[in-house]
């Protein structure tokens, strides 16, 4: 139920303006009409934060081959969308893509609902949320709905800065991909019908984005609160779903641990078409986690799969559930993340419990849930706090659960391992 990391194709970082910022070099043929930008993965971003938010570890990625460094992916919070409100977005120039050469261009942003919700398996720069932008174009994917946002949606050229603001308002949950497009001058670029996607002229991929959106929210109680360390963390949970079954999935996470930390995505070798997933490694800078994770026999929340590869904290929930799941010890030690998960199937309403361990230190911790309906794919969604604490403690309520506040510079800002501005 989550969405997918767009690894980059070659990134180079420069410090002078590209006279053309779309060169060949820099561009993926995907069909006859359209290019991909491989710096598209890096310049479009949500910046609203949806109901169910928890601050994420920072993500950098390094091309090797094209010695970019690390660059900041700008992702550090993961969000949960509301359907019916709006999703807001920002293009614009970030360190290791640089927009201002696009300042005038015509663009259009194409709004895609994907059928199954991806994983973060995609590897490639002419992938989106894990659907093949090839197949997009060619209406070919497992999209359900595809819309159009151009002139009279407020998405009309690029302005002087290089960027642009979007907004869109989805009317039902899943799991959305944005693609924001240039047009070449005469053409008429994009166009939609009946779902169906058409292409007059030549257009080319400068940015891509994606968000998850819950249907309703569901409404989780804890039995107990304050917990002592080593204690069962119990939540009586109410869905907002027509479905009798639904796989339910807890995240229980200190708070203001995960913002401290990151990750590191490093893609080696050469690029091009022999290109694979064993290119791909990943680094955190937390030696463990210390909790426990808890899967029963059906491992797959909606299409969050989480025997594949989910090692990457802040893409999105697969990578933080993935992680705990994955990583989770009951005796780790050295710098490491106080977190412990269950994913369970059962009714829509449940009981889910999720353990702490004797070592946790006292402290408040972020919960987050999410079912999925057996049946119908429904999202629900709801977060808050629990305190762990000997013998008891004041109750902290649910407050923002956000883990311990966004980060300052927010979701779609830059991230400045390195120093801010263009890197053009």
């Amino acid at each position: 139920m989550a969405v997918a990391l767009v690894l980059a194709g070659p990134l180079s970082v420069t410090t002078t303006a590209w006279a053309t910022p779309v060169a060949e070099s820099q561009s993926i043929s995907v069909t006859e009409n359209v290019d991909v930008w491989e710096r598209s993965p890096l310049t479009l971003r949500t910046t609203s934060e949806g109901p169910t938010t928890i601050a994420a570890p920072r993500t950098f990625i390094n091309v090797e081959s094209a010695a970019t460094g690390d660059l900041p992916l700008n992702k550090r919070t993961v969000t949960i969308h509301e359907r019916n409100e709006s999703i807001n977005m920002s293009f614009e120039s970030r360190i290791g893509a640089g927009t201002r050469a696009l300042a005038g261009d015509e663009a259009q942003l194409l709004a895609v609902k994907l059928d199954e919700a991806p994983t973060t398996a995609g590897v490639n720069a002419s992938n989106i949320s894990g659907a093949s932008l090839e197949d997009v174009f060619a209406n070919n994917s497992d999209t359900t709905s595809s819309e159009l946002l151009d002139d009279a949606e407020g998405v009309d050229t690029i302005d002087e800065d290089g960027e642009l603001q979007a907004s869109y308002t989805p009317e039902s949950g899943g799991a959305y991909g944005f693609v924001l497009v240039t047009v070449d001058e005469g053409d008429d670029g994009l166009s939609v019908s009946d779902g169906n996607v058409s292409v007059n002229g030549n257009v080319t991929v400068v940015g891509v984005e994606q968000a998850v959106v819950q249907d309703n929210a569901s409404n989780v109680e804890r039995t107990q609160n304050p917990v002592n360390p080593g204690d069962n963390v119990t939540l009586a949970v109410d869905t907002e779903m027509e479905d009798e079954n639904a796989t339910h999935a807890v995240l229980l996470v200190r708070q203001g641990e995960l913002q401290q930390q990151s990750s590191t995505v490093t893609v080696s070798g050469e690029l091009n078409e022999s290109f694979s997933a064993d290119q791909v490694s990943v680094e955190n800078s937390f030696d463990a986690v210390s909790g426990v994770g808890t899967v029963g026999s059906n491992t797959i929340l909606g299409s969050f799969n989480l025997s594949e590869n989910q090692l990457i904290p802040s893409i999105g929930l697969p990578g933080l559930f993935g992680t705990v799941v994955s990583e989770a010890e009951s005796d780790a030690d050295g710098d490491v993340i106080h977190a412990s998960t269950t994913i369970v199937s059962g009714d829509a309403d449940a009981n889910v419990t999720v353990q702490t361990l004797d070592s946790w230190p006292n402290g408040a911790y972020q919960y987050v849930h999410v079912a999925v309906g057996n049946e119908t794919g429904a999202i629900n969604s709801d977060t808050g706090t629990v305190t762990v604490s000997p013998g008891g403690g004041p109750d902290n309520g649910d407050g923002p659960g956000n883990g311990g506040g966004p980060p300052a510079n927010g979701n779609g800002q830059n991230d400045t391992r390195d120093d801010e501005g263009d890197a053009e």
